[in-house]
Parts: C-alpha cells; structure tokens; sequence
C-alpha cells in the first residue's frame, strides 16, 4: 500500500518541486501547504456535483461535468483563499498557487486511481493526467493573474473577462484531454492524437512558465 501511495504522489511532488523553483521570489511554504490542502478538499464538492449531474452523452459529460465542475472549484479555492492574500504579490504567483490548488486536487483523484488500478494506471497517470492538470492550471493561472492586474488598476471589465477566459481556457484544455482520453477504447488513432495533444499542451505551457518566470513582476496595491 505505501509504494502505491508513493506512486500517486511522486509526479504531483516533482511538478510542483519545478514549478516552485521556477519562482524567483519563492511563495512561503504555510502559503503553498494551505492551497495545497484546498486543492485536495475542493475534490468532495467536484464529486458531489458529478454524481448528480451524469451524462450518457460523452461530450457533455467530459467537458461540462468533469471540465468545468472540476475547473470551477478550482478558481473558486484561488478566488476564495489566494485573490486577496497578502503572499499573492507578483505576477508569477498566480500561475504557482494555480498549479499548487490543482495538484492537490490531482493528488487525490490519483490516489484513487491507483489504488484501484496499480501500477500501470501509476504510470499513464504519472506521464499524461499530472501534467494535464498541472498544465490546465498555468493556463488558468496566466489569466488570473491578468485578472488581478486589472483589478489593481480598477479595470472591473478586463477583470471579469480574464477570469471568465481563465475558467474557459482551462476547461476547454482539461475537456479536450478527458474527451480524447474516454474515446482511446479499442481506438490507436485517438491514442496517438491523445498523446500528441498532451506533448503539444505541454510544449505551450513550459513556454508560458518560461516566459512568465523571466517576466515576473510586483503587483503591489492596497487591497492585499
């Protein structure tokens, strides 16, 4: 059972180890562990909700109840816990704190994963679902600190578009990967699309930490 818990938690340890070193101002690890821990209780609403409102149609299912139940809870943890924080200061936090809540959500679900199906499920998790979640929360972590930046300047307008485009971005990626991902049965085609989708996904957003680390900057107002 520990090398099975082991597994579950190794790749979500090493992401978020090389997203935190990627910080040039490092986030204050109570900070980091208390998203971490709304990110792991923001699983139970994301179930709760799931099982209420099923969908045969596969489509629907993947991108509005697992996408965008699942990205929800998510922005709502950043919205609730991090928005107003005093740790939440530069630009390159939000995409740290983004992945930080999202991994501890993924923690979870991969626990039960592996649990349920071994190693092998370890293994695909560890190469394709870690770096999806990871992945889909630097693009919404990108758009919430835009979010931010606006409302620092009172720019209510641009503030509501970039989190609307911060939950949107980031469904639109996780439901795309779930979709893909459900449709691989009995299917090599979609496989290799799969993965090529999540090697593309991943090259974009080790672009977006690249460019967002080298470019971080204080966001310093008042309202923190």
């Amino acid at each position: 059972m520990s090398w099975i818990l082991m597994l579950s938690l190794l790749p979500v340890a090493a992401v978020l180890y090389y997203v935190y070193r990627k910080d040039h101002s490092p986030e204050p690890l109570r900070t980091l562990g208390y998203a971490f821990m709304w990110g792991c209780v923001s699983v139970i609403p994301a179930i709760i909700a799931e099982l209420i409102f099923h969908s045969e149609d596969e489509f629907i299912e993947m991108y509005i109840n697992v996408a965008l139940v699942e990205e929800s809870v998510k922005l709502a943890v950043l919205l609730l816990y991090i928005w107003k924080h005093a740790d939440f200061n530069d630009s390159f936090d939000a995409i740290v704190y983004s992945v930080t809540v999202s991994l501890g959500f993924a923690a979870i679900e991969n626990i039960m994963y592996v649990f349920q199906g071994g190693l092998s499920v370890a293994i695909l998790r560890a190469l394709l679902s870690i770096p999806g979640h990871a992945s889909f929360a630097i693009l919404m972590g990108l758009f919430f600190a835009r979010a931010k930046n606006a409302f620092y300047y009172g720019r209510r307008a641009l503030q509501y578009l970039n989190l609307f485009m911060a939950l949107f971005v980031a469904v639109a990626a996780h439901g795309t990967y779930d979709y893909l991902a459900i449709s691989t049965s009995g299917n090599g085609n979609i496989a290799i699309w799969l993965l090529a989708y999540v090697i593309i996904l991943d090259i974009i957003c080790l672009v977006i930490i690249h460019r967002e680390s080298n470019n971080d900057r204080p966001m310093i107002s008042n309202n923190f």
